[in-house]
């Protein structure tokens, strides 16, 4: 190394093929940016490079390894941080992206017709959708010039095709319904998400697959919506603690925003979380541990649903789901029914 150089020597190509498991000659398509080395065996040679302290950037991208990222809108943080690990990801590997955005070009939440021109004048290798889906037409496009595409979180019901990356929401809600179960509450209310969306129908079996595993019965109006608002979910809040002869000692909102919801409508009444009634999230979101009491909720991966999207770009053979686990975070929303006022 000298001072015009601040590089590390690049080990020798018979090292670098011994760790990666690959020939010289595959390694040395890799560092040329050579099209027929695959999106896999290229992270195999960056992770090895990356160990022996050698620049991610010298390791040249190979022809069309441009991906498109089209999110529905750039307002919400959980897309910008699946956008996160994507671009984390997209680094490792070599890959440049292309970000646009729905939001205000349509009114069905779905890719601009424009969108295909632009992507033609590009050699992408792939798309992601993150939170947004393509139209009848822009699948036939996309598959007519052999373009993969994934999508991730979806917002509607995928299309047939089209491989998906999701989190696991039927298992978190499950872990969430248990958790109270577990503190000895049977009187457990849900505030679900927009009716139709698939991580909200997820959610709602979930809470429902627990509560019937525990021999616990559902009242029909322990189930209310709120449309993934705050607003809505306080409303929704208020008719659980007014129509209700016996109310519910806990609450399990399907989004941290609804939770917040929940807690306001919570003390409109002079109710307190979690002494009269247990609250739980889902999201982990930046409210969730800044509301008080902090908020027990169930973590989304965002950043590993990124990645994990554009690998299966890459593969080549994306599987038709790939579901990444949710985790539950214990804080102080929740607490045993005996701790709970007989309101």
């Amino acid at each position: 190394m000298t001072a015009d150089d601040p590089h590390p020597p690049l080990p020798k190509l018979a090292v670098i093929a011994r760790e990666a498991g690959v020939s010289v000659a595959t390694v040395s398509k890799a560092l040329n940016g050579r099209a027929d080395v695959s999106a896999q065996t290229r992270r195999l040679v960056a992770e090895v490079l990356e160990r022996r302290g050698y620049p991610r950037q010298r390791l040249k991208p190979a022809r069309g390894s441009m991906v498109d990222v089209m999110l529905q809108g750039l307002e919400s943080p959980y897309a910008l941080a699946i956008l996160g690990g994507v671009e984390d990801a997209a680094w490792r590997l070599g890959v440049d992206l292309v970000v646009s955005a729905v939001v205000g070009r349509t009114k069905n939440g779905q890719p601009p017709p424009a969108w295909l021109d632009r992507l033609g004048a590009r050699d992408s290798a792939g798309v992601l959708l993150v939170r947004t889906s393509p139209t009848a037409t822009q699948r036939a496009w996309l598959s007519d010039h052999g373009i993969p595409a994934v999508i991730v979180d979806p917002r509607r019901k995928p299309p047939p095709g089209l491989p998906v990356v999701a989190a696991g929401n039927l298992a978190g809600a499950r872990a969430a319904t248990e958790h109270l179960i577990g503190l000895g509450h049977e009187r457990i209310a849900i505030v679900t998400g927009r009716p139709g969306v698939p991580c909200a129908v997820e959610r709602l079996t979930g809470y429902r697959q627990a509560m019937a595993a525990a021999g616990l019965p559902v009242d029909p109006r322990w189930e209310v919506c709120g449309y993934f608002q705050r607003d809505s979910a306080a409303t929704a809040t208020h008719a659980l603690l007014t129509g209700l002869p016996e109310p519910p000692t806990a609450v399990f909102a399907c989004s941290d925003s609804m939770a917040v919801g929940v807690y306001q409508a919570l003390g409109e009444h002079g109710w307190r979380v979690p002494d009269d009634v247990s609250v739980i999230g889902f999201d982990d979101s930046w409210a969730a541990d800044h509301v008080t009491p902090a908020l027990t909720t169930v973590r989304q991966p965002w950043p590993e649903l990124g990645a994990a999207a554009l690998s299966a770009l890459l593969s080549g053979e994306p599987p038709a789901r790939t579901e990444l686990p949710t985790a539950l975070v214990v804080r102080a929303s929740a607490a045993p029914v005996s701790q709970a006022s007989t309101r």
